[in-house]
């Protein structure tokens, strides 16, 4: 993590666009070059605070899902900024559109659904744990592969997820009303996921149905 003075981060996000920000200030800014700067705000600056801030945390996290062939931002340098109290990851932009815009923007496509269920599980089958998964934070690239973005919080195992996990997180993909909308009256993303999850015991099968009917009604 590279320190930066108050005047060397100004100049890097000079006429930089704001993206996102909160009480506490900016929270994301696009530079003149398009890549991306994230801010985290850290409380104190002890060495604890910076070996596991969130920064670090997303840097980590997209050099595993690089190394799992997922494709994901591009990290270009971690910053320590004390003036400002925070830290901040610097990266380029995965190119494409989100889910949630593709959905918006064409006609519903079965085979499209079926490719979301079946990187869900391939997701969970790889042991990532994505509690910010939603239709906004996954990417169909130009070439239609999917991705994902707004990486810091997840947590990525060596081993497969178990059932009770999988369905945690579930509950995060079913969570916006906005998402919900656009696939309520459609099963096709959990019977993808149920076919490459691989189990094949039909009361397994009907429970995790019936229970991500729930989520999408709730």
């Amino acid at each position: 993590m590279r320190n930066l003075s108050l005047e060397e981060f100004n100049e890097l996000t000079q006429n930089s666009i704001v993206l996102a920000d909160d009480e506490y200030g900016k929270k994301v800014l696009e530079l003149t070059d398009h890549s991306i700067i994230k801010l985290f705000r850290v409380k104190r600056f002890i060495s604890q605070a910076t070996i596991y801030s969130p920064a670090r945390r997303f840097a980590k996290n997209a050099k595993r899902l690089q190394q799992l062939n997922i494709p994901t931002i591009s990290l270009i340098d971690l910053y320590n900024i004390k003036s400002i109290k925070r830290t901040a990851v610097h990266y380029q932009q995965l190119e494409g559109i989100t889910v949630r815009e593709y959905l918006q923007s064409s006609p519903i496509e079965d085979k499209f659904l079926a490719q979301l269920g079946e990187f869900i599980a391939h997701l969970h089958g790889r042991g990532i744990f994505f509690r910010s998964v939603h239709f906004g934070n996954i990417i169909v690239t130009p070439d239609k592969q999917l991705g994902l973005i707004d990486i810091s919080d997840m947590s990525i195992s060596r081993f497969s997820l178990g059932y009770f996990k999988r369905l945690r997180n579930l509950k995060h993909l079913f969570r916006l009303p906005e998402d919900i909308q656009l696939v309520q009256n459609n099963t096709l993303i959990e019977q993808s996921y149920l076919a490459h999850y691989g189990i094949n015991n039909k009361k397994f099968q009907q429970d995790f149905l019936q229970t991500c009917q729930k989520l999408k009604q709730s």
